[in-house]
């Protein structure tokens, strides 16, 4: 472990377009060394000043939101404009960090996006006793990849993204998300459509991780999550093989497009399991799927999953995945588990996506207290 005492003349060295750190705001190195000491890499910078930066002159909307918009203070802007397929903002927040907005929408931050991409990533890579081949949809950050290739076992990483100039601003400007994985010889990195990529590719694979947009809106993107894309999809698995997608915005507040996609992903997997996590920069808990012929999540043992963890990745790879955390995100809450089991609509290729009415719980009182009832 590297002294605090190093840590003004490390920091100094730091680049901050790559890594989006604001120097000004580090520790002096007298306070430094009386604080406890760090792992390697890590640094003790204290937070902005609103005092000392001013007004937010500029704000960032994301307005992916129906009824509801938020606003985020920037710092700075890197890139802003329009590729062939979408509108792209890459910009220096105060509290997330560095943000990529597609489509006024949040993609991802600096501050969380190890969570998500450990949470989308290694469950299936953990899963899966030595995948070799595997299949990235999307993923133009390269975060995706980076979490992939740190496995060992894997010889080659395909990944398909439809927006090639969205894959080089994140190659240019995001570094700390893909930290070179585009320029690992186990990478293959191709620009077209997912879907029209594996129609045409007989390559089978070990993994596949689905990490497109998560808008249900009946665009391009929703041939991604339709019966006949997973149907294709499984055709393209070897035995034994598993398949993980970002499973949108869930919470018993917002279950429908989830649910819904795990039912599509159940018509076609005889295994499919939803996990969550609260990712502080979407402002919402978000959901994943996991799908396969065999993976069952309840038959984990957190102590088994800290030992192939360690095996696999070694001690110090992961920022948040330990097998009793792991094993938490896959537990719902009674209200969640409810919905969850209700009847819907699959996703079908050509179909329109009706989500099905709300439910609604309506306490008609004077309540009677549990604990009354005795009396």
């Amino acid at each position: 472990m590297s002294s605090l005492n190093d840590q003004p003349a490390r920091a100094q060295q730091i680049d901050p377009d790559r890594y989006d750190v604001d120097l000004k705001y580090l520790v002096p190195e007298d306070v430094a060394g009386t604080l406890p000491a760090l792992p390697p890499n890590h640094f003790y910078f204290y937070p902005p000043d609103p005092a000392r930066e001013g007004d937010s002159a500029i704000t960032a909307l994301e307005n992916s939101d129906l009824f509801d918009s938020y606003l985020y203070g920037v710092r700075r802007v890197l890139y802003q404009g329009r590729t062939a397929w979408q509108n792209i903002l890459i910009a220096d927040t105060y509290n997330y960090g560095r943000v990529l907005m597609i489509d006024g929408a949040i993609q991802s931050a600096a501050s969380d996006e190890s969570l998500y991409h450990e949470l989308l990533v290694q469950p299936a890579m953990l899963a899966h006793d030595e995948p070799r081949d595997v299949l990235i949809i999307g993923g133009g950050e390269g975060a995706t990849l980076r979490e992939v290739l740190s496995h060992a076992s894997v010889r080659r990483a395909v990944m398909v993204d439809l927006d090639q100039e969205l894959v080089e601003l994140c190659r240019a400007h995001m570094f700390q998300w893909h930290q070179g994985a585009f320029d690992d010889p186990r990478c293959e990195l191709v620009t077209a459509d997912g879907r029209a990529y594996l129609e045409n590719d007989a390559s089978l694979y070990d993994v596949v991780i689905i990490d497109v947009v998560d808008m249900l809106d009946n665009g391009p993107a929703q041939a991604l999550y339709t019966r006949q894309f997973y149907e294709l999809l499984h055709s393209r698995l070897r035995p034994g093989g598993v398949v993980a997608v970002q499973g949108l915005e869930f919470s018993h507040s917002d279950d429908k497009p989830h649910a819904a996609l795990a039912r599509t992903l159940r018509s076609v997997f005889s295994q499919v399991h939803s996990y969550r996590a609260a990712v502080p920069s979407f402002l919402a808990s978000w959901g994943f799927l996991l799908a396969s012929d065999w993976v069952d999540p309840a038959h984990w043992q957190a102590a088994d999953l800290d030992r192939r963890i360690e095996r696999k990745l070694g001690l110090t790879w992961l920022d948040h995945l330990e097998g009793d955390y792991l094993k938490a995100c896959f537990v719902m809450d009674k209200e969640t588990r409810f919905l969850m089991a209700q009847p819907g609509p699959l996703l079908e290729d050509g179909v329109t996506f009706v989500a099905p009415p709300d439910i609604e719980e309506i306490e008609f009182g004077p309540t009677q207290f549990p604990a009354l009832k005795a009396y």
